[in-house]
């Protein structure tokens, strides 16, 4: 069924906003990249040894991408500095990993249908890191940043 999907189609499932499913692993259809952006990995602990763990915060070094059958252009791998980190992989500065897609599967309805018959299975084969331009109070305990900026006048705690 995937070779029978509309255009309109595929960009309608990757725009899907799946973050908010119960389920753990869910990833978002698309993820803006570029080099030089701060993220946070999710979902999994690479190399709790090497300090690559859920959670942990990097920056994007080099991006490299593929085009798929369909026309829509891919993350194939990005190349992640995780400052603290202690990986050390030849040809890479200290602290870089690659960061590879890994799958997730949901079910939905197919786009303008409300039968449950026509539902949908998807498997996204997506990068599982998220941009980090803020982080929350729960997930900053324990981190040691830099700098950072906090609104006190929204109800912080006491």
């Amino acid at each position: 069924m995937a070779d029978d999907l509309t255009q309109d189609v595929r960009q309608h499932l990757l725009g899907l906003d799946v973050t908010a499913f119960s389920s753990s692993g869910a990833l978002p259809g698309f993820i803006p990249l570029y080099v030089g952006m701060p993220v946070i990995l999710r979902s999994r602990n690479l190399s709790t040894d090497l300090g690559v763990t859920n959670g942990s915060q990097g920056i994007v070094c080099k991006i490299y991408t593929a085009l798929c059958k369909n026309g829509f252009t891919y993350c194939t791998c990005a190349l992640v500095n995780f400052t603290g980190s202690r990986v050390q992989i030849p040809g890479l500065p200290v602290g870089t990993f690659p960061i590879t897609p890994i799958s997730w599967s949901f079910t939905t309805l197919v786009p303008g249908s409300r039968d449950a018959s026509s539902k949908l299975r998807v498997v996204r084969d997506q990068l599982p890191i998220q941009p980090a331009f803020a982080v929350t109070g729960h997930s900053a305990q324990g981190k040691t940043l830099a700098k950072v900026i906090v609104n006190l006048h929204e109800g912080g705690f006491a």
